[in-house]
């Protein structure tokens, strides 16, 4: 049914270009502007008519997944992926394609075009993570607790 494909915009949909409204969103969820991101899924980017996945200079993502055939004539794309990793943030774009078990039979690669959208200034590590510093921290007790028994201070038993 076609009709499930159409998306009913509401007022959100114009009031996400704009940079102040991000950044007011952005804030009352008590985040930085500077550094933090709203991404929205769901609502396929319309790429063939030139919309941007990147809206409210470059606080607000689209990264609709659009796999589904249905958008692809709409979108002209098969969707974006959002991956952040030690180095930054990147925004892939996928080119539509027939079916993964065709790319596998047909020996085809899937396209995706890689925009790096930010870059870390310096490689965050795993240490310099929430993660890393809760693990951190857990070596440092281990490590004590291993001085204590080599200093006797705990008997085996």
């Amino acid at each position: 049914d076609k009709g499930t494909h159409r998306e009913e915009k509401n007022p959100y949909y114009t009031l996400r270009d704009r940079e102040e409204t991000a950044v007011a969103i952005l804030q009352e969820f008590g985040l930085n502007p500077e550094t933090a991101h709203i991404i929205n899924g769901h609502v396929p980017v319309q790429v063939k008519k030139g919309e941007s996945p990147i809206k409210a200079g470059g606080k607000l993502l689209v990264i609709d997944g659009g796999f589904a055939k249905a958008y692809q004539n709409i979108t002209g794309i098969a969707g974006y992926s959002l991956i952040y990793n030690s180095y930054g943030l990147l925004l892939a774009s996928h080119a539509p394609f027939e079916s993964v078990q065709q790319a596998i039979e047909d020996n085809v690669n899937m396209q995706t075009r890689t925009q790096i959208l930010e870059r870390n200034q310096t490689r965050i590590r795993v240490k310099d993570t929430d993660e890393g510093r809760d693990i951190q921290r857990k070596i440092d007790d281990l490590q004590e607790l291993l001085w204590a028994y080599r200093a006797g201070l705990i008997q085996e038993g």
